[in-house]
Order: C-alpha cells, then structure tokens, then sequence
C-alpha cells in the first residue's frame, strides 16, 4: 500500500529533526475531539482532517514559542483545575510548534477549534475526507485577541463537555480527580484524540521541556518602591506590582522587565492590550 504523507507524519519528522539539530524533543499528531455534546458549540478537526491553516508561517523555536505562552497556559490552569504542562504539550502538538497560520497573529487559534468566538472567525482552506476522496471546502475558525483567550476557550471544552448520559466528559482530566498529569494524559486518549498514542507523546513533550515547571508555583513577599517611575512595588511569588504611568504601554513595560506582551496580558486576564494610567498590573 502507498504510503500517504499526512499532516501528523510531517509534524514528526519535524519532531525527529528538532531532536537531532537541537537536542530537542516534540511531536505532534492529528487531534480528534469525539462527538459529544458542548455547550459552547465547539467542534475541532477530526483525524482526516487537514488544514491549509496548518501550514507554517513562521520559524518559531519550540523553546522560545512555550516560553511565549507558558504563562498563559499556568494562568488558565491554575484558575481552572488543569494541568498547565498538558495543554501546553497539546498546544505544541496542534499549532506545530506556533508556526502554524491558524495559530499565528492575528488568529492565536492553538487547538484548531472552528466556528466563531465573539462573533471572530477566519475562513481557511481546508480538504476534508469525504464520501471516499478528498474535497477542498472553506472552513470558519475561531480567532482569538491573544493566547489567553484561546487558553480560556480550550479549558471551557474540558471543563463544560457534557456526555450523552449528563456526566463531564473530560472529568477524568481535572487535576482534582488525577494523581499526576499522566493520569490526565492517559483520559485524553480516545475521547480527546483518537491516536493510541496520544498520552505517550504529550508525556514526551512534558518531559522533554520539563513542562511540570508551568503546574507549580513558589511563595514569598517581598517589597521595595520604584522611586524612578514612582511606583511602590510589592513582590509575590516571584511578581511585582507595577503602576501605570502616563505615556505607559503594554509594549514598552514588556521591554523594561525583558518579558512579552502576551505574558504580561496573561498574568493581569487582560483580554486586550489596553491600560490606563494609574492601573495596577503585575509584571516578573
């Protein structure tokens, strides 16, 4: 029989290559949500699914990419009984790696999901396996304002997935029912994803990029004041209070304290990348 290139088999090789230039580990593979009942109306793409929108646009280092989101991943986690390292694993396996269109700026679409959030969608070229061959149809996907918002939508799936008998169908995958986020990886596979192997990879990535770092926290205060922006500073865990001051913007706080926009709109549940003067946000 031919053998046929899909898109999981060229995410890893991808892996394989990152592995062998840069003593790096990933893989990625086609994600199938089962057909259940939701209650946002999510679906995402199924196995023979393939995306135009999966296709890369960029050459983002797997490092630098989870460095980008990590904080978002550890800040919807947190608030929402879930292992922050899994849905990073997931991200890195459903967005090769951040370089992909769809999850891409302006889309920041990590988890492939269709339909529309807010009223935002893009329509990307799709083939889809139909009735035996293989059509090209166009496709509305959700489109996000940053990672966080696409963090917040996919923990809204696994929290809020409902079974044909009324039970949570991802319950298995809440940090509070597991011991360890294999427990949760191993849930995942066949309902969130079809592949056998799917707990095997995500637990690769986790280990590969010690993803666990993202599921725990550290403790301690600490104060000081800013006399130069005329700031008083408080420290917590690692973060420090900041106080806006005119002429302030997301970008150039970023800049100041050597971390990213995203991570700073994560950290604060910011949705946009608007503040205002004499708003308190929290910064590393």
């Amino acid at each position: 029989m031919e053998k046929r290139e899909t898109r999981s088999s060229r995410h890893i090789e991808k892996a394989i290559k990152h592995k062998k230039n840069a003593n790096r580990f990933a893989s990625s593979v086609g994600v199938a949500l089962l057909s259940v009942p939701i209650a946002s109306g999510t679906a995402l793409f199924s196995d023979e699914t393939e995306a135009y929108a999966y296709e890369e646009v960029s050459s983002v280092s797997p490092v630098d990419f989870i460095e980008s989101i990590g904080y978002s991943a550890s800040t919807v986690a947190s608030a929402n009984d879930l292992y922050a390292s899994v849905m990073i694993a997931q991200a890195l396996l459903e967005s090769s790696y951040g370089n992909s269109q769809l999850a891409s700026a302006p889309n920041y679409n990590l988890f492939g999901v269709k339909g529309s959030y807010y009223g935002q969608s893009v329509y990307m070229s799709t083939t889809e396996y139909m009735n035996g061959e293989w059509l090209i149809t166009s496709e509305p996907f959700r489109v996000y304002s940053s990672y966080y918002e696409s963090f917040m939508d996919h923990a809204n799936v696994i929290l809020s997935a409902v079974s044909g008998y009324g039970s949570y169908y991802y319950s298995s995958v809440w940090k509070s029912n597991t011991m360890s986020y294999m427990d949760a990886t191993a849930a995942l596979t066949g309902t969130y994803a079809t592949d056998p192997d799917y707990a095997q990879k995500l637990n690769w990535l986790i280990e590969a990029y010690g993803l666990t770092r993202f599921d725990t926290g550290s403790s301690g205060y600490s104060y000081y004041s800013d006399t130069e922006n005329q700031a008083v500073i408080y420290s917590e865990s690692g973060l420090t209070n900041y106080t806006v001051n005119a002429g302030d913007t997301l970008w150039g706080i970023a800049q100041s304290y050597g971390t990213s926009v995203d991570q700073l709109m994560a950290l604060n549940g910011l949705t946009a990348d608007l503040i205002t003067v004499g708003q308190v946000i929290q910064v590393r």
